[in-house]
């Protein structure tokens, strides 16, 4: 369980690293992605709040990993479309393909959040 504890607490970090410049810093953010600021930064910052907040989600998983499954099945419906959605935005040419890499981090974790619940799941269903 140390380890599933682990790896929740650095998605909570991965998430606070990129949520709060997207919500607090949005310039600095989107330069090193390599990309333009949009102008409806409204729309920028509620993302990068909203990725902080599943952070938060993380950290709760990270402290009772048990009492945060529901969380953990919000996170892998939320990381797993993204490279979906971020890949053809960069075939379209409307996204830098440093965004792309980027959502690669989110499928890892999305593919580590299943296999911890259903590796849970099998455990309960067999204690």
């Amino acid at each position: 369980m140390r380890a599933w504890k682990a790896v929740f607490a650095v998605a909570a970090l991965f998430n606070f690293l990129v949520g709060l410049p997207v919500l607090f810093a949005p310039a600095a953010f989107y330069a090193a992605i390599g990309q333009p600021v949009p102008d409806d930064l409204l729309s920028v910052q509620t993302v990068g709040l909203l990725i902080s907040v599943f952070g938060v989600g993380y950290a709760m998983a990270a402290r009772d990993p048990l009492q945060a499954r529901p969380i953990l099945w919000l996170g892998i419906l939320g990381k797993a479309p993204l490279p979906l959605l971020v890949g053809l935005s960069v075939l379209a040419g409307r996204t830098s393909p440093g965004a792309f890499g980027l959502t690669l981090v989110d499928l890892v974790f999305a593919a580590l959040f299943l296999t911890y619940l259903l590796r849970r799941r099998r455990d309960v269903v067999a204690g």
